[in-house]
């Protein structure tokens, strides 16, 4: 008799990744290699984490534009239909090109997809045209001179500029100056695939990031792309108050959820419990208290922490080094660049007397 032979098991298929919409707003005299260059980067990181078989979404770039039906995509309307973009993206625009008067439609769609959870990212005059729309009231944001955006010149300021180049605010990221386009690209990367990925995209193209910009590049990274709206509000409560002084209690009347459904749902959307999501956010900004030059006890009062010893040890475990070490590393890193600027101005000069 033959023995009977079983058919092999069936391994169950793998779960096709879910596609991240990433849109790129697209305006008169906008930067016109903004959405090619995310684009690439986002295929790079795609065949990275694919190869790499690594678990969550991949970015799918999108340009969106104004026309005489409202806002639209160019392309794309198959895949997503009318859901509002994870991402939208606002970029800065041609040297040549003075920023237009922003179009009250555009402004009003911006506030409508913020206001349904999506993340918005400005860079130079993009970030000034988000500011136009009012989405960076009571925001520390990074925004050229207000002088490149004549809508605002009457305006009152109510946001704060940070002296950042790259400030993520959570569900707000606004960059400036050299290279800004490059590092908001650079977070986006980090905030939809993680930060190896983003490191590998570095290494590949051989950037060189400036460590300021690092340290920016690699603070916490939550995730506001979820859809799970009740966690989203409790979530912009907790960075507009920097999580600072919270209870468990607290975070489920701002979201108005019942504790355990608030455990169990803030864990599915962020990856994290919200004590765990409080504790990171909380050391984010001690990173940027310290690297603007704050004492360590003083930077623990302001982030709610009255006990230095649990601050110190909860800051090693997230950060990796204590606060004191950070402080003297940020110190150093700048000591070395403020060298360095005066020795190229030392070899500049005899160049300008031989000329």
């Amino acid at each position: 008799m033959h023995a009977r032979v079983s058919p092999p098991p069936t391994l169950p298929k793998a779960a096709t990744p879910a596609l991240m919409e990433v849109a790129v707003l697209e305006y008169p005299g906008s930067l016109r290699a903004a959405a090619p260059v995310l684009s690439e980067l986002a295929q790079r990181c795609n065949r990275t984490a694919a190869a790499g078989r690594r678990p969550g979404a991949r970015m799918l770039v999108t340009r969106w534009t104004l026309s005489a039906r409202g806002m639209q995509r160019v392309a794309g309307a198959e895949l997503f239909g009318d859901a509002p973009p994870a991402i939208v993206v606002v970029p800065g625009s041609e040297p040549s090109w003075p920023l237009p008067p922003p179009d009250e439609r555009m402004l009003a769609w911006v506030r409508d997809c913020h206001d349904a959870g999506t993340v918005l990212a400005g860079c130079d005059e993009g970030a000034l045209l988000l500011a136009s729309s009012g989405v960076l009231a009571g925001r520390t944001v990074s925004l050229p001179d207000i002088a490149r955006c004549p809508s605002l010149a009457s305006t009152v300021a109510s946001w704060s500029q940070g002296d950042r180049a790259l400030v993520d605010d959570g569900d707000v990221l606004t960059t400036s100056g050299a290279d800004a386009w490059k590092y908001l690209s650079l977070r986006l990367l980090a905030r939809v695939y993680g930060h190896a990925v983003m490191v590998e995209a570095i290494q590949q193209l051989q950037l060189v990031i400036p460590r300021a910009v690092q340290d920016d590049l690699e603070r916490f990274s939550p995730n506001f792309a979820h859809g799970d709206r009740g966690i989203l509000k409790a979530q912009r409560w907790l960075h507009t108050i920097a999580a600072r002084g919270v209870s468990l209690q607290d975070i489920c009347e701002s979201s108005g959820l019942e504790p355990r459904t608030l455990q169990r749902r803030f864990l599915k959307a962020t990856g994290l419990r919200p004590i765990e999501y409080c504790q990171r956010l909380r050391i984010a900004k001690a990173q940027l208290l310290l690297q603007a030059g704050g004492i360590v006890d003083e930077v623990s009062w302001a982030v709610g922490y009255s006990d230095q010893s649990a601050f110190r040890r909860l800051f090693l475990r997230i950060v990796g080094v204590t606060p004191a070490r950070y402080r003297r590393q940020i110190i150093s890193q700048r000591r070395a660049g403020r060298a360095r600027t005066a020795a190229a101005c030392e070899v500049e000069e005899p160049l300008r007397s031989a000329a």
